[in-house]
């Protein structure tokens, strides 16, 4: 090798690695700075006299169901076994206060292998939900306020394959919440069109998941995350502290990214929320977004929409 070719060489090796630093402090960079915005998120969440949580309290046998409220996953259950006396909170589902829409959607049981059964057991399955609201500063559980209850009807024949009930109950919040009340209405797009964008959307956060590129993952989910902690009034260091620590136990699973496979593109919050949502026995009604730690399935929510004035999907719960 010459002379001249030695020094060319010796130069591309520094260009190299002083480009490779620069990358890596740039990097750093980023993430310090999606960092220090979790961390001070909690500065933009305001707390009132009053802050009422809301919750689903339900019980159910022989039986597996969807609970929607503001058409949006507030609790699925499609797993076998009974549910007694159990609670779940869904505060996000409620962007102000007036008039909440409540779907309840009820399937037949599912055997031990998650298979579903045809119809309905007569006389032999049932569901109750109520709705509770509370400030659990000032408040016990037993004192929380019951906005809604729902009772399953008694199954009298051997040929109902599904119900369905729509209802509504009044809330009272201190809060406004964007969420998706001005997105634009995704039903009136082309279908195969959006379902190739809702795809690809999906396939570049499942391959950040994979890569443990949690940084990334943040910056597109701030602003859910940001609603949900003023949904709970979590206006502390800490609650913010412990959001930003859920990424480093994620990254900490080490996942397993299940493939993007037995989905159905779903619409919810009136069509202007649009999700993949597996249709798969084992995990039946679960985001598409699902990986495998510990031989434990791990499924993360992944709901889009598009807001007005733009073409870009973005996360919205």
């Amino acid at each position: 090798m010459s002379k001249s070719a030695v020094i060319i060489t010796f130069i591309l090796m520094i260009s190299l690695h002083s480009c490779g630093q620069g990358t890596n402090a740039k990097k750093e960079s980023m993430n310090q700075g999606i960092r220090e915005k979790y961390l001070n998120s909690y500065k933009l969440v305001k707390k009132y006299d009053y802050n009422p949580r809301f919750y689903l309290d339900f019980n159910s046998y022989n039986c597996t169901y969807e609970i929607l409220i503001n058409d949006m996953p507030a609790y699925t259950d499609y797993g076998s076994g009974n549910q007694g006396g159990a609670i779940w909170p869904v505060s996000p589902n409620i962007l102000k206060s007036g008039l909440q829409h409540i779907t309840i959607r009820v399937f037949p049981k599912v055997d031990d292998d998650d298979k579903m059964e045809a119809f309905l057991k007569p006389q032999h399955c049932g569901l109750e939900v109520k709705v509770v609201s509370g400030d659990e500063e000032k408040e016990t559980p037993k004192q929380y306020k019951p906005l809604f209850r729902y009772k399953m009807p008694e199954i009298t024949t051997d040929n109902v394959p599904y119900l369905e009930f729509k209802g509504t109950f009044e809330a009272v919040v201190p809060y406004e919440l964007k969420g998706w009340s001005q997105s634009q209405d995704l039903r009136k797009e082309d279908k195969a069109q959006l379902t190739k964008e809702v795809l690809a959307f999906y396939r570049q956060y499942r391959q950040q998941m994979a890569d443990g590129n949690m940084s990334a993952i943040a910056e597109q989910i701030y602003n859910r995350e940001l609603e949900t902690e003023q949904a709970y009034f979590q206006n502390k260091p800490q609650d913010a502290q412990d959001t930003w620590n859920r990424f480093d136990q994620i990254k900490a699973y080490h996942l397993e990214m299940l493939p993007l496979e037995h989905y159905e593109l779903r619409f919810f919050g009136d069509g202007r929320v649009v999700g993949l949502i597996r249709t798969d026995d084992a995990l039946r009604g679960e985001s598409a977004i699902t990986g495998i730690t510990d031989n434990k399935y791990k499924m993360y929510n992944l709901l889009l929409h598009k807001p007005a004035g733009s073409q870009q999907l973005q996360v919205i719960r």
